[in-house]
This record gives C-alpha cells, sequence and structure tokens, in this order.
C-alpha cells in the first residue's frame, strides 16, 4: 500500500515536476545539438558522396546547431562547475584567501555572463530585424540567440556558487572547532 502523497511520482507535486522540468531543458537541448550535429554532417556526407547531390542547407543547420550546443554548454559548465581552472596557486592559499579567490571567479564569471546578456541580446535583436543566412533563410538572429540565452542561466547557475563557499566555510569552521581539544 502507498502512503498519502506517493504516486507514480514520487510524491513530487505537479510544480516540482514542471521546475524539474525545465530546469533539465538546457541539458536537452545541448543534447539535441549534439544530435542534430552528427546526424546533419553524416546525412551531408552520405548525399555528398554516395548520391552526389549535396544538401546545401546542412552545413548552415550544423553550425546553428553547433552554437547552441558550444554556449548552452557553457553554461552547464558554470552549472556543474566544470569550467577550466588553473588551483595551484588557490590551493596553497590560506582558506580564508581561497574563499576570495573562488568569491573572485564567480564575480568574474558574472561579469561575462552579464556581457554576453547585454551585447548578445543587442546584437541578437538587431540580427533578427536585419539578416538571414544564404541558403535556408533563417534570421541569423538564431545562431545570436544562444549568447544572451547562455549568459541569463549562467547568473542563474552562479547563485548556488556564490551560497556554498558560505556554508562550506561556517560547516568547515564549526567542524574544526568541534575537533579541537
Amino acid at each position: 500500500m502507498q502512503s498519502p502523497g506517493s504516486g507514480a511520482c514520487g510524491g513530487r507535486s505537479a510544480p516540482r515536476r514542471l521546475g524539474e522540468a525545465i530546469a533539465y531543458l538546457p541539458e536537452a537541448v545541448a543534447g539535441t545539438s549534439m544530435l542534430a550535429i552528427t546526424t546533419i554532417l553524416f546525412a551531408g556526407v552520405v548525399w555528398r558522396y554516395f548520391f552526389a547531390a549535396p544538401l546545401a542547407w546542412t552545413d548552415e543547420i550544423a553550425r546553428l546547431a553547433f552554437v547552441w550546443l558550444a554556449f548552452i554548454g557553457a553554461a552547464l559548465g558554470v552549472k556543474r562547475g566544470l569550467h577550466a581552472s588553473v588551483a595551484i596557486l588557490a590551493d596553497r592559499l590560506p582558506p580564508h584567501a581561497r574563499r576570495l579567490c573562488a568569491l573572485l571567479v564567480v564575480v568574474v564569471t558574472a561579469a561575462v555572463a552579464i556581457v554576453l546578456v547585454v551585447i548578445g541580446g543587442q546584437q541578437t535583436a538587431s540580427a533578427f530585424s536585419q539578416e538571414a543566412m544564404p541558403v535556408t533563410g533563417l534570421s541569423t538572429g538564431w545562431t545570436n540567440l544562444p549568447v544572451p540565452i547562455s549568459g541569463i542561466l549562467m547568473l542563474i547557475y552562479l547563485v548556488p556558487h556564490v551560497l556554498a563557499p558560505r556554508y562550506a566555510s561556517s560547516a568547515s569552521a564549526s567542524a574544526e572547532t568541534q575537533a579541537a581539544p
């Protein structure tokens, strides 16, 4: 017998499930972009070399998917803390200086994200109203759109990075106090 509130979805409410689905959307876009790039380029090669009839649109669409993958992937890198870093100096600093260094990284990343949102937003608006890709006729705004979206996602994903060091430092400080004789 199931307890009240537990069901097929483990007792999670509909708004929570919706929130989880929305949070997963960037991963789905990145995965779909990767699949699209692979499929489109494979189809382009097959048509060009086996059917001697190249598909003109494959390069533009693959490039569009690659731009989406790159920028959404950059935001996901911020979310997971997977961007490359050199920690040789930071690892040798005392804990307080390490926390300041981590905060500096967050501030610089936030500044870059803000530039992506502002400048990318301006470029996207301009491109949607003026330019089109030569073969497909799609607006180049679709190529620029992932730039401000990536910046917005980065800013959202930085929030836990700002909050986490505070909790970690207070937790480690209380653990050190309890461990002291």
